[in-house]
């Protein structure tokens, strides 16, 4: 992937170091770059920014760009931003509810199911025109095209009963070792079936921070050992109740005449994520925090703050919709030329 066009001043400053390799004066740039003073999940020169400084631990961009991964003040500059990002989650969560330990699991799968009213799944389940179902694709190729690689950094820091799900859960993530059955080249399929851009990157121009936002929640979780708590609450939230939604997905995608190739990516969470919420709630978070009872309230956190922000992006792309305006920031044709 190439390093994206900025969308303000602190991802015009740090796309432009990230060209190169570090040079002397750097540091001074670099700590006297402010890191934005927007508190929004909307922001988009904070969600950009960040999302570059992540796209580094995944080895998403150029040689040059790789020289900055341990660069100490870009590090300093990330957790400048991660400040302002933490701001947003405190006050797009409120206060935690007071739960002990063995309630965790059956808050997880309530938090998580399916809720009456508006409905992005539902919205594409009856009434998404193509363009929109394909505009739904582009906004989370920025997450599914890497599918499983954000949460799998939490498989070295967690130790004991919830271990054992965590990497069973993972290794479905990747199809259990079958070539061309991991869920990031299943999606693969999808877009191609669609004529729409395969790389990774493809359309991350036109994605808004709002959905930015969902993947960089996984990434600050995942960067610190000391927020994995959090992390697996975000991956349980991920999975709690998925199977209902991409049955959504699937049966909008099959009314609109897709491939049954086209749908095999949420055909497979269907089957999956049933299973997998179950893993989830009981036999990774249930037993990690019976282990780690005092990181019981990070991994509450982290499922509500993967609530607050994937609700936030789904109601961005839905209102657009409803407005008879396109969900994206370019008007970019979708479609392969």
């Amino acid at each position: 992937m190439q390093l994206p066009d900025h969308r303000g001043p602190v991802g015009e400053i740090l796309v432009d170091l990230l060209r190169r390799p570090p040079e002397p004066g750097d540091e001074s740039i670099l700590k006297e770059v402010l890191a934005t003073e927007a508190d929004s999940i909307a922001e988009e020169d904070l969600q950009h920014s960040l999302f570059v400084c992540y796209g580094l631990q995944y080895y998403l961009f150029d040689e040059a760009a790789q020289h900055w991964e341990w660069h100490a003040p870009l590090i300093g500059l990330r957790q400048r931003l991660e400040a302002r990002f933490q701001r947003v989650l405190d006050e797009a969560v409120g206060p935690l509810p007071d739960l002990e330990v063995e309630e965790l699991p059956g808050f997880l799968m309530e938090l998580g199911k399916p809720r009456a009213g508006r409905s992005l799944s539902r919205y594409i389940k009856r009434d998404a025109t193509i363009r929109q179902f394909e505009e739904f694709l582009m906004h989370r190729s920025v997450y599914s095209l890497m599918e499983a690689d954000h949460h799998s950094l939490a498989i070295p820091r967690v130790r004991g009963g919830g271990k054992p799900a965590l990497v069973e859960i993972q290794s479905d993530e990747y199809g259990g070792g079958i070539p061309g059955r991991l869920h990031s080249q299943l999606f693969e399929l999808t877009l191609d079936e669609l004529g729409l851009r395969t790389e990774f990157g493809a359309y991350f121009a036109d994605v808004p921070a709002y959905s930015l936002a969902t993947v960089n929640l996984i990434s600050y979780f995942g960067t610190y050992g000391r927020r994995r708590g959090a992390l697996l609450g975000n991956l349980a939230i991920t999975e709690i109740g998925s199977h209902h939604v991409n049955r959504n997905f699937r049966n909008g995608l099959q009314r609109l005449n897709g491939s049954d190739s086209s749908w095999l990516f949420f055909q497979e969470h269907i089957v999956a994520d049933a299973v997998h919420e179950q893993l989830a709630a009981h036999d990774m978070c249930g037993r990690f925090v019976r282990e780690n009872p005092s990181e019981l309230s990070d991994v509450v956190f982290g499922a509500l703050a993967t609530t607050e922000l994937g609700g936030l992006a789904n109601e961005n792309i839905l209102s657009s919709w409803e407005r008879g305006e396109s969900s994206l920031r370019t008007t970019t044709p979708a479609a392969v030329s």
